[in-house]
């Protein structure tokens, strides 16, 4: 799976949104930024969390497949 970081223009528009939300209170660029940044390169996880998960018929002891690791991570991360 390839994946690509965000462009610079992805980043900029969501922390332009990110500064709206917040009021537009100036002072805070570089958190923006990086909070924007980091938003957008945790896309492609939220797309695996939401994958279906994988059925198992190899042998009767099951292992969480990565996508439930990945989807139990998220799900720990948004409560």
């Amino acid at each position: 799976m390839n994946v690509q970081r965000p462009s610079h223009e992805q980043i900029a528009a969501r922390a332009h949104q990110i500064f709206r939300e917040r009021g537009g209170t100036h002072g805070h660029d570089r958190d923006d930024w990086l909070q924007a940044e980091y938003e957008l390169m945790q896309l492609p996880v939220r797309k695996l969390a939401e994958l279906p998960a994988p059925k198992s018929t190899r042998n009767k002891v099951k292992k969480p497949s990565l996508i439930h690791v990945v989807r139990h991570a998220v799900l720990a991360n948004a409560a």
